[in-house]
């Protein structure tokens, strides 16, 4: 598969390689009288002398040579098994060594896109290998990818190829979209690359690749050429792909299409089927039925499709269902009456458009009841606007419920920790005074006995004799 851009290093000059090429063309044909080398023997002397005195290579009389080695070249096809990787890689080296690679490229494209007959079993995974080689000795830009890449697309298709084309899936997804806008294909090179793309995807069993595929080449449509014959027949084939298709829902991408809005004057009826499918219910549908038969339509595009026509008709009617119901809670009969079907197939029915996506939820089979948790709008109108306004402010007013309840709790939480705090701390300060106190009481009673202090001693009068000095 397409991969980083690589090179083919192949030794010899061109005028040998290219008469070395003619001779093994001969040898395939097995050519009698006039042969392909002695045909580019005349073109290739003129060059030979170039060769030698190191000279300017003339591109233009390569490219003679080349003219008549590629137009030869279908004869590979027929080559031995083990031959034909290298022969073709030797032709891929030389035309890369002409003045414009882009004349020669597609035509050896066309003829790896066609059946190698010497390996039936084999041979589209050599075409496929060497197609890819191909492709990555071209730089990213270079618009010949966009016909190496269609050969590619064609060999998988036609050899139904799974293996093959898983292996591309992963660049068509990734990568497309970027080498599109490398490539600057117009229009009509893009619609036809998509709608290769959706044969192989088709044939490999993968139909939501495939609808998207057809749905890009709508796109491609001009405005101006949404009416053409053109437009208006992949409008009804994109249309009837996606009503038969049974994981297509989705008709959004569909009704946006200028082609497909012009089938309102072309294929009024096939609209009309459109529009029942975008948003109307089973009733509708089978009275559309009852008065349009599917052979009729569109020169009998649906004509075989009334099963899956129907069986999707209904998983849609059961996602209408669950996306109007108020309370959630879609009883069973509700769903027997709406889709017409037994009391038994109730759940088989909604467990089949969970699966498909369209709705999610609960079954009890105690309640008798499908409890929905969600579903898919198939129309988003000012109806389902205003269902969408009414209950963001159910929910609105919910989380202010909650909002005020961990307000409360956490003022209440704030209060409670303030009060712990000072209950904390006249708890510290009490058992602080008590410790205070009972130091006291020692000071004042201590256990062993103490000396009292002594009052001070009274003085004594003494008598003073006077007399003369």
């Amino acid at each position: 598969m397409p991969a980083p851009t690589n090179t083919l290093l192949i030794e010899g000059s061109f005028s040998e390689l290219a008469e070395e090429f003619a001779q093994y063309i001969d040898a395939l044909r097995k050519a009698e009288g006039a042969t392909l080398q002695s045909e580019i023997a005349p073109l290739l002397q003129p060059l030979r002398e170039q060769e030698q005195s190191e000279g300017e290579p003339d591109l233009k009389q390569r490219d003679e040579v080349l003219k008549k080695l590629v137009s030869s070249a279908t004869a590979l096809n027929g080559a031995p098994e083990k031959e034909i990787t290298s022969s073709y890689n030797l032709l891929v080296h030389l035309v890369h060594q002409s003045s414009d690679p882009d004349v020669f490229l597609p035509r050896i494209c066309t003829y790896l896109a066609k059946p190698i007959t010497t390996s039936p079993q084999f041979g589209p995974t050599l075409a496929i290998s060497i197609l890819t080689t191909i492709f990555n000795t071209l730089s990213t830009n270079d618009s010949s990818r966009y016909h190496v890449l269609l050969a590619i697309v064609a060999v998988i298709r036609q050899s139904g190829s799974g293996y093959a084309f898983e292996a591309l899936k992963p660049q068509l997804t990734s990568q497309l979209e970027t080498w599109l806008t490398a490539w600057e294909l117009d229009n009509e090179e893009a619609q036809k690359l998509h709608l290769a793309i959706a044969d192989a995807s088709t044939a490999a069993g993968d139909d939501e690749l495939a609808q998207s595929h057809v749905v890009k080449a709508l796109e491609t449509i001009p405005a101006a050429d949404a009416s053409q014959p053109a437009a208006r027949e992949l409008a009804v084939r994109a249309l009837a792909s996606a009503l038969r298709r049974s994981t297509v829902f989705d008709f959004t991408p569909l009704t946006a299409s200028d082609a497909v809005q012009a089938l309102r004057s072309s294929d009024s009826t096939l609209f009309e089927l459109l529009e029942i499918f975008t948003s109307d219910t089973l009733d509708a549908y089978e009275a559309f039925v009852s008065a349009n038969p599917l052979a009729s339509i569109s020169n009998g595009v649906l004509a075989d499709a009334g099963t899956a026509l129907q069986t999707k008709m209904r998983l849609l009617t059961l996602t209408s269902l669950a996306a109007s119901t108020p309370s959630r809670s879609l009883p069973y009969s509700s769903i027997v009456s709406a889709l017409r079907i037994p009391d038994s197939d109730v759940e088989m029915w909604v467990i089949d458009t969970i699966r498909a996506g369209l709705v999610e939820g609960k079954l009890s089979q105690l309640k008798s009841e499908f409890l929905v948790h969600r579903a898919t709008y198939r129309v988003f109108g000012e109806k389902q606007w205003a269902e969408v306004q009414g209950r963001l402010m159910v929910w609105r007013r919910s989380l202010e419920s909650v909002l005020d309840v961990v307000r409360s709790e956490k003022e209440r939480f704030v209060r409670e920790g303030i009060q712990a705090a000072a209950d904390q701390e006249a708890a510290a300060q009490g058992k602080f005074g008590d410790k205070a106190r009972a130091g006291g009481d020692r000071r004042r009673n201590p256990q062993q006995p103490q000396s009292q202090p002594q009052p001070p001693a009274q003085a004594q009068p003494r008598e003073v004799e006077a007399g003369a000095e």
